[in-house]
């Protein structure tokens, strides 16, 4: 893991100072690149080995192809942020009684498979406290520069505190789902403890809601040292989210629409179409609406040093661009996602023409 940082560091862009020149663009005019799953470390080498070997499934992802979707690593926030970065995506695990994380299943695999755990997990029994949890995959994946969702948003809360008037950030939440058998997304009262979370990390006052954006997007300017909070899941979850609150909502929830169904006739407020060669993007945006796509997806991109799908998101106007790969990851290629003056933010080039 160090040394996938030092390579990491090494390639990385040089910080820039923050962006004043977009403050008359409202959100929707600006192109934003995220980090996909911000916290991510690549899994520990016995994992590697134990995927690539011995057979083991995830629905349709064999293990092969899971080691190779998995082995990439992301900076700690806090650096992330240093860079210009300023979208994020983290996982929300509910883990009420602090018990579902204290023997992953990758624990046991490994003792079956006679490979030894050479890192030691969760030494400091933090993963214990009660709360929700930044992990992708327990089983095989649950490496976190944070994996106590708490510390993760105190992170960004502290750099926000010492660059008020920062850019306004973007944070992506994606709810993992729990066993069957325990609670199908969020355990019992858990949209409320969430918020609960939120609030208590960030503080209201920085979080921009639905409510506080009224009907538009707002300026640059007018939204500094703000937090937009969006519910990056399907409709399902979104609806149990409307669902289980009767206040006014932190979060905002968008359109999923699966492949040749159309957009939403009453209009959400962004949209999820990660193939960034989606006609809908188009739609989204000439709705007011931001729109999320993917420029890569499962190291596919880095490994074939493809620029193909990152330039055309970039092309398609969609104002949040996710990657795994801010800066390069040199053993694969010199692949990387960000705009040519080595920004993470910039003018949109589609919902700003004339202006950039």
């Amino acid at each position: 893991m160090r040394s996938l940082f030092l390579v990491a560091a090494l390639a990385a862009p040089l910080p820039v100072p923050e962006m004043t020149d977009l403050g008359q663009l409202r959100i929707d005019q600006v192109q934003y690149i995220e980090t996909h799953n911000s916290y991510h470390l690549a899994p520990d080498p016995e994992v590697t080995v134990w995927l690539e070997t011995a057979g083991f499934h995830d629905g349709s992802w064999s293990g092969p192809q899971l080691a190779r979707a998995i082995g990439y690593s992301n900076l700690p926030l806090t650096t992330q942020l240093e860079l210009g970065i300023r979208a994020f995506e983290l996982d929300v695990n509910d883990d009420p009684t602090g018990t579902r994380f204290v023997r992953p299943g990758f624990i046991d695999h490994l003792h079956a498979a006679g490979l030894p755990q050479t890192i030691p997990w969760d030494p400091a029994g933090v993963l214990r406290k009660p709360g929700f949890k930044t992990i992708h995959k327990a089983d095989y994946d649950p490496r976190s520069t944070c994996p106590l969702f708490a510390d993760c948003l105190g992170e960004i809360a502290r750099w926000s505190d010492a660059h008020p008037a920062h850019v306004p950030i973007l944070l992506m939440l994606e709810v993992k789902r729990a066993a069957a058998d325990r609670c199908p997304d969020l355990c019992a009262d858990g949209w409320h403890r969430l918020e609960k979370e939120l609030v208590g990390a960030l503080g209201r006052n920085r979080i921009l809601t639905p409510a506080d954006a009224g009907t538009g997007w707002p300026t640059i300017d007018a939204a500094r040292g703000k937090i937009l909070i969006f519910l990056l899941d399907a409709e399902e979850t979104a609806r149990s989210y409307r669902d289980g609150q009767n206040r006014q909502p932190l979060l905002f929830t968008g359109a999923r629409p699966g492949k040749g169904q159309p957009l939403p006739s009453v209009r959400p407020r962004w949209a999820i179409l990660p193939r960034p060669d989606d006609p809908r993007i188009g739609t989204a945006i000439r709705q007011g609406m931001l729109a999320y796509t993917r420029a890569d997806a499962d190291t596919g991109q880095a490994r074939a040093d493809d620029p193909v799908p990152r330039d055309r998101a970039f092309a398609s106007g969609a104002q949040i661009v996710s990657t795994d790969y801010p800066v390069p990851d040199r053993r694969l290629s010199n692949y990387a996602v960000r705009f040519a003056d080595g920004r993470f933010v910039r003018c949109n080039p589609v919902t700003a023409a004339g202006r950039c």
